[in-house]
């Protein structure tokens, strides 16, 4: 048997095995991943996240779970045993992880019995299809101003600066490690920038998913009326999704805080999250 680290370089002979939208991730700076196999047999494998590597530092590193599966029970503790070791290298304090609990059952008890905590709970993404936003009244209402303009009228250097901007106001949306991502991981004519008094002040990101998902990433605005500018800039970004995709298309929304939250309730309100298992384990 033989345990391998996943990167970009490798991760294309594996992508009967691990969900595309996952596998995507491997070669950004947070991501990492393992593989085990038997003469080209796969036999289990793993990718997770780094989190409070960039910002929170004070709750101490964190690896995140993001995908676990395997064929062969007897392969998890030797797994497990290259990832405690990676992990250890990298001064993480805690292991937690998110998996839907519809396809997760084995994994579930697996991680039990390594030690983690299990509980069943509703997840923080929902899901709507394109053409379910685009009808709701409020984004045929609301007009933006010409403040709002689409990510691809900014310059390059314009759009570093913009990130640096919102990260320094602790801005980061589901990405620690947006500074480092090209600006082809997002969708530019559907993303979108509000800028005031020649600065910008708010970011709706986009990013489309290897399995054609549109999945919003970054909403923030720094300023006075936040909520009206947010507003403005998912209409923004409806309109222009609108005339470039599906309306079968699914927009995943990722609740994480109060704006994705309150987007959330609007947008959905009896929407809910897909059931999900999540647990931790302390690491030192």
């Amino acid at each position: 048997m033989e345990i391998k680290e996943l990167n970009l370089e490798n991760i294309s002979d594996y992508r009967g095995n691990i969900p595309e939208d996952i596998a995507e991730n491997i070669g950004r700076i947070y991501y990492r991943g393992l593989i085990m196999e038997d003469a080209g047999t796969f036999l289990a494998g793993m990718i997770w996240e780094i989190k409070n590597a960039a910002f929170n530092q004070d709750a101490g590193k964190t690896a995140h779970i993001v995908w676990l599966s395997f064929s062969l029970d007897e392969a998890c503790p030797d797994l497990f045993k290259a990832f405690d070791e990676m992990i250890a290298e990298e001064g993480i304090v805690k292991t937690t992880f998110t998996l839907p609990a519809k396809t997760n059952k084995t994994e579930k008890a697996m991680l039990k019995s390594l030690g983690f905590s299990v509980s069943l709970m509703e997840g923080d993404s929902i899901t709507a299809k394109l053409s379910e936003i685009s009808s709701f009244n409020f984004v045929g209402k609301i007009k933006p101003t010409e403040e709002i303009m689409p990510l691809s009228a900014i310059t390059q250097r314009g759009f570093n600066s913009a990130l640096k901007r919102m990260v320094s106001k602790g801005h980061f949306g589901l990405c620690e490690d947006i500074e480092s991502l090209p600006r082809g991981h997002f969708e530019n004519d559907i993303s979108c920038y509000c800028e005031q008094d020649g600065i910008v002040c708010g970011l709706f990101l986009c990013h489309l998913t290897a399995s054609g998902k549109l999945l919003v990433e970054m909403m923030a605005y720094n300023g006075n009326d936040s909520s009206k500018y947010i507003v403005q800039m998912i209409c923004k970004a409806v309109e222009a999704a609108s005339e470039k995709y599906s309306p079968e298309t699914e927009v995943i929304i990722n609740r994480h805080n109060y704006a994705s939250l309150a987007l959330g309730e609007r947008l959905l309100p009896r929407g809910f999250g897909i059931p999900v298992y999540v647990g931790e384990r302390k690491e030192r």
